[in-house]
């Protein structure tokens, strides 16, 4: 009877253990558990944050590039305004100018000449191309013009060759020039001519030098020149501040997406800490035989 009694009390105090344990591993599994949901909620929180600043920037991005796109607009509009400005004040000075320069009887006598020497130059070059040596010479050119194009396409010649054999055909394209040329300066009248034309195109280019002269030292095309030009280099500032922030503007959305990317990944971990909390929780067998 005692003995049976001493198996009886100490599978008691065996079965009160055992409670006692399982109660202290459930009450340390809750506090582990509210410490795990405690951090999750804290680490998707923080990502929420982050994730709200990086809104906060790219909508700052998207103001700053909408200001930036107003700015370049009103600089190009007045960059396009100075220049239309310089363009009128150029054309108004230069005809100025040229109304008391004498450009426009150098200009006729220049035609008179070309028209002189042209005329002059007319029958010695008819007689040259009917000439074999000049015949010969238009073959030789027709020939290096085939030649020019079929090594500018051959990918096949080394750059070396090519740039021979390009050099060479140049040269070979000018064989009539060279005969024609050579005719005209072995003929007088046709020589004469062509020095008279020569000294008339020299005197329209002075007088078109010596007008230029003039316009550039004028002090409204001076302001103008350098209204022009601040207002272009105001352009191009506004351009590289607006590409300044488009390229931020692109950095703060990647930003942006991998925030997003890591609530996603906080989320999916905590749910994922709760599954496995949930499996882990041991059957409370209190008050079962």
């Amino acid at each position: 009877m005692i003995r049976r009694l001493h198996c009886a009390l100490s599978l008691m105090l065996a079965v009160s253990l055992l409670s006692s344990f399982a109660l202290a591993d459930n009450k340390n599994n809750k506090n582990k558990n509210a410490a795990q949901e405690k951090k999750d909620d804290q680490k998707i929180k923080n990502e929420k944050e982050d994730v709200k600043e990086a809104q906060d920037k790219l909508k700052s991005d998207q103001k700053d590039l909408q200001d930036a796109q107003k700015a370049l607009a009103e600089t190009e509009g007045k960059e396009k305004a100075a220049r239309q400005k310089l363009d009128e004040a150029r054309k108004r000075i230069e005809a100025k100018h040229e109304k008391t320069s004498g450009i426009e009887k150098a200009l006729a006598e220049q035609d008179a000449a070309k028209k002189a020497y042209d005329e002059a130059a007319a029958p010695v070059l008819k007689a040259l191309k009917a000439k074999p040596e000049y015949q010969a010479a238009a073959k030789k050119v027709a020939e290096a013009e085939a030649r020019l194009k079929t090594v500018r396409a051959d990918e096949g010649l080394s750059a070396d060759t090519k740039r021979k054999e390009i050099a060479q055909a140049s040269k070979d394209k000018m064989a009539t020039s060279e005969l024609e040329q050579s005719a005209l300066e072995a003929d007088s009248p046709a020589k004469s001519a062509r020095t008279k034309l020569a000294d008339a195109q020299d005197r329209v280019n002075q007088i078109r030098a010596k007008v230029r002269n003039l316009i550039d030292a004028d002090s409204e095309i001076k302001s103008s020149l350098q209204a022009m030009r601040s207002a272009a280099e105001a352009t191009e500032v506004a351009g590289q501040k607006m590409q300044r922030i488009r390229d931020k503007l692109t950095a703060d959305q990647a930003k942006l997406a991998r925030e997003q990317l890591q609530v996603k990944q906080a989320e999916a971990q905590d749910k994922a800490n709760d599954n496995q909390n949930k499996n882990n929780k041991k059957p409370n067998n209190k008050g079962k035989k």
